[in-house]
């Protein structure tokens, strides 16, 4: 800090005090205390501005002087990088010579004699630099440099002259409260003294400016605060007198700044200007009056604004002038002023457009800053909001004024651009997409909503193209951003009608307009993308999903609207168009993401059709019988495109989507056919296709050679696995539940055991089922064969075992009228005891073939199975062991047990040859 700054600084400080008391006194008993305190603040922070301004400018003189004086001083020769001269390696050490010289051998030239030096470690990277801590908020600013204010230099004097301004703005309200002079000497005394603050920092602007422009700045505050005061504190001056005073003053002031270059004097006379007809105001003034007093402010601004560019005045004159003229409309307004406030309006609006263009021509502008963005961007917000509150009640009014000012802002952006200034080139795209945005605003106000939409979506479309083309991210953000707005207004606007004409109505055009424009868009963008932003790079895909989005459910709601009764059939045919389409604009377009989407359109058409299917109780409804099958042609369409395609997720994809595909045409086959069935007769006869149809599949896929050669033959693999295995396990499901829960009823035919339609049934599941695992072939069913291969077999004999022992109960029902359900069965002497003897057969057959074929495993099922018909014996059917049929069962069952244990013994292990003597019993009891 100059060693000139202390002086000043305590001047600053008694002068504060001073002024403050003076103002003090003035304010007789009214409390306006708080109104000088703040005149000191004012005064001793435009001091300090001015102070840290002057500080920073002469450090950057400083910096400038240093760099000079380095380029001057640099040699001429020499590599000279970013830094400065590239330093030269130091010179070697002898020592380091003699150490990597070796003596020559005979005949061996002389420069072998060196050697090269030794390699220098690298030296390890440097730790990556810490984050930069965000900056503090204003309040922590304040609270830190009033801190640091205290604790430099001596604290107990600062501490001493904050108590003593506080002291003495007590002793000026106490001698102000006592009435110790007059009021028009304290009038006269607070004028004489801004006067004199204002010739003192008029003499000493050459000597010390920052202190004399802070003189002056406190000597414009004392005009004002005295013009107030007498005004309409004592009311000792006229409020049309005291309202020129404070005009001559705002000038003045505006002279002054703009002569010594000093903004701090232009915002405290600029401010005073706007604030004096609020603070002299009696609320029954003109309206034509204050906004002309407002004109000549501002025309002040504007003279300001051509010869400075001074940010912070152009945004004060605008918040003052359209705050004022808000809360006017609000508070003061009448229908007679109309035309009057309209006028003032376009007119202060025109001289802050004014104003932005002189500033771009002094400085670049910075709309991403608060000051300029707030101004170009606020002002004709401002004032068309104002604009709009005063004539919305008139019919197309406000459209008009909307494409007014949108063809203002185009022909004004045309303009500066063709001037070909490079300071507003920035100015003149701000400009243009004001113009876009306020003539897209038109289009709402004076059409229908409908209307609106369309053109919204074509124009948003239109933009992301003109700022594609000319590399502008403004226009591609304003464009997607529309679009969004569009797709909004439509969804909470839509009116569904059952009159419209299909297809030629308002919402299926906005839907389609959507639509078209997002695809649009993000084709554009998907192009445009190696020279796009990083935020921008997922913009073309978000995009394509809105489109593709809107086309979908434009379709659908048309498609609800317009296709009863034929609802499905339409869709599923849509869909069916849908997905091919965009699979071929991708081919053809070079575009991946659409083909993306339309494989994701096919799973989610699917289950929209299957949940209509099941509200209709069958898939072939409402005209699905053309749709269906022309959805799943589709799908293997797009399968037989996929296989060019270089999408490696779509290519991993492809074998679920040939098995999804055989698994809906199972499902469809199956569901329908139950469903007609089902209509013409009952009993068992319904729920046969849900086993037959798979079946049938699954022999279809158990074939030695599948055919054709496209899908089945070339994935030959994904349908005897992927698509056949769940056909198959989704089978013995249905072989389990039938013979759990179904009654076999034939209804029109006789029952014969095991020749009855379920029988027959699933005995042609047990043969498809094995043609497929044996169509398989070894390597593949060693794949998906458990780790334990004794599992299959054992699933496969308790499938057969459920089925026989259902089949005997259903025939001993038909036959002998035994019962069918669970607890009927379970104490049926009849049922008990055929069971019995049918087990007994059953473990008997197995363990003779399993002694045969010595297979220890089968003879131990065999034998697991008898003991559990023992513990059957035993425990339930001893429960009726005087009747003739329990008698039966136990004495066929202990007869075959006899039999079985002479004629099929225990098999030895595979790993262990029988003795020879054991192997002559055995073949001489065979």
């Amino acid at each position: 800090m100059p060693k000139t700054a202390a002086p000043s600084a305590w001047l600053s400080v008694i002068l504060f005090i001073v002024v403050t008391g003076i103002a003090a006194m003035a304010f007789d008993g009214h409390g306006e205390i708080l109104i000088a305190a703040l005149l000191g603040i004012a005064v001793a922070l435009l001091y300090r501005l001015g102070h840290r301004v002057g500080t920073l400018e002469q450090r950057l003189q400083s910096l400038e002087q240093q760099g000079e004086a380095r380029v001057s001083n640099a040699p001429a020769a020499g590599y000279h990088s970013a830094g400065g001269v590239a330093p030269q390696p130091p010179a070697p050490r002898p020592e380091t010579v003699a150490a990597n010289t070796v003596a020559p051998a005979p005949g061996q030239p002389e420069t072998a004699r060196s050697l090269p030096p030794p390699l220098r470690p690298t030296p390890p990277p440097m730790p990556a630099p810490p984050p930069t801590p965000a900056a503090p908020g204003l309040f922590e600013r304040a609270i830190d440099a009033a801190l640091a204010w205290l604790k430099r230099g001596n604290p107990l004097a600062r501490a001493g002259i904050v108590t003593l301004f506080f002291g003495g703005s007590f002793l000026a309200k106490y001698a102000a409260e006592h009435s110790m002079f007059p009021i028009e000497l304290r009038m006269a005394a607070l004028g004489a003294g801004a006067l004199g603050l204002l010739l003192v920092g008029w003499r000493l602007r050459g000597a010390q400016p920052l202190y004399a422009q802070t003189l002056q700045g406190g000597g414009i505050a004392g005009f004002y605060l005295t013009a107030f005061a007498a005004t309409r504190l004592y009311h000792l001056l006229p409020v049309q007198a005291a309202l020129g005073l404070l005009v001559v003053v705002a000038l003045c002031a505006a002279v002054l700044a703009v002569t010594q270059n000093a903004l701090a004097l232009a915002v405290i006379g600029t401010g005073g200007g706007f604030l004096a007809p609020i603070l002299l105001s009696t609320g029954s003034g003109s309206l034509a009056a204050l906004f002309t007093y407002y004109t000549v402010l501002n025309l002040g601004v504007f003279a300001i604004a051509w010869f400075r560019a001074w940010r912070v005045l152009n945004l004060l004159g605008f918040i003052f002038t359209f705050g004022v003229a808000g809360l006017f409309r609000a508070t003061a307004y009448a229908a007679p002023q109309q035309s009057t406030m309209d006028f003032f309006l376009w007119l202060f609006f025109l001289m802050y457009v004014a104003v932005s263009v002189l500033f771009s021509l002094r400085q670049k502008p910075d709309l991403k800053g608060y000051v300029s963005g707030s101004l170009v961007f606020g002002l004709p917000l401002a004032a068309f909001t104002l604009h709009g509150s005063v004539i919305g009640h008139e019919g197309l009014a406000l459209a008009w004024s909307a494409l007014g000012l949108g063809l203002f802002y185009l022909a004004l952006a045309t303009a500066l651009w063709r001037s070909r200034v490079e300071n507003l080139r920035l100015l003149c795209e701000a400009f243009a997409a004001l113009g876009v945005i306020f003539a897209t605003l038109a289009v709402p106000l004076g059409f229908d909503r409908d209307t609106a939409e369309i053109a919204w979506a074509v124009e948003g479309a239109g933009m992301v193209w003109l700022g594609t083309r000319q590399q502008r991210k403004l226009p591609r953000a304003f464009g997607l951003l529309l679009q969004l707005a569009a797709g909004m207004a439509y969804m909470l606007h839509h009116r569904g009608s059952e009159t419209l004409h299909p297809l030629l109505n308002s919402q299926y055009l906005g839907s389609a307009a959507l639509a078209a424009a997002g695809l649009l868009s993000g084709w554009w963008m998907f192009r445009n993308r190696p020279r796009q932003a990083g935020y921008e790079m997922q913009f073309d895909t978000v995009a394509a999903l809105w489109g593709s989005a809107w086309w979908l459910g434009g379709g659908m709601a048309e498609i609800a609207r317009s296709a009863h009764p034929y609802e499905l059939g339409a869709a599923l045919t849509f869909a069916a168009f849908s997905a091919p389409t965009l699979c071929g604009l991708s081919q053809r377009l070079s575009w991946p993401l659409l083909l993306r989407i339309a494989v994701a359109l096919l799973p989610l058409s699917v289950w929209l059709g299957l949940v209509a299917a099941w509200q209709a109780a069958h898939p072939l409804t409402a005209g699905a019988e053309l749709g269906w099958p022309l959805l799943l042609a589709a799908t293997w369409w797009i399968l037989f495109r996929l296989e060019r395609s270089e999408d490696q997720l779509l290519r991993g994809l492809m074998p679920g989507l040939h098995a999804a595909g055989v698994w809906l045409l199972t499902l469809l086959a199956a569901w329908e056919l139950s469903w007609r069935i089902g209509q013409t007769i009952a009993g068992v006869w319904p729920h046969l296709p849900w086993g037959l149809v798979p079946a049938l599949i699954l022999a279809w896929l158990g074939r030695g050679h599948l055919a054709p050669a496209w899908p089945l033959a070339r994935h030959e693999q994904t349908y005897r696995v992927l698509a056949a295995i769940p056909l198959s396990l989704f089978c013995a499901a249905w072989t389990v539940a039938m013979n759990l829960f179904s009654d076999g009823d034939p209804r029109e035919l006789p029952y014969l055991p095991l020749l009855n339609p379920l029988d027959l049934s699933v005995a042609m599941v047990f043969a498809a089922q094995a043609r497929h695992w044996i169509a398989l072939g070894p390597q593949l069913r060693a794949r998906l064969s458990p780790a334990d291969p004794r599992i299959l077999p054992g699933c496969a004999a308790a499938l057969l075992f459920l089925w026989l022992n259902a089949a005997l109960i259903r025939a001993l029902h038909y036959l002998a009228g035994t019962p069918l359900e669970f607890h009927g069965v379970a104490h049926s002497i009849t049922v008990q005891a055929a069971l019995s003897v049918f087990w007994g057969l059953l473990a008997f057959t197995a363990m003779t073939y399993a002694a045969r074929r010595i297979q220890r495993t089968v003879w131990l099922v065999g034998a697991g199975l008898m003991v559990v018909l023992l513990l059957k014996l035993f425990l339930v059917d001893t429960a009726g062991r005087g009747t003739l049929a329990r008698i039966v069962s136990f004495m066929i069952v202990g007869a075959l047990l006899l039999v079985t244990g002479y004629l099929s013994p225990l098999p030895p292990r595979r790993d262990v040859e029988p003795a020879p003597d054991q192997a002559a019993e055995g073949n001489s009891k065979t």
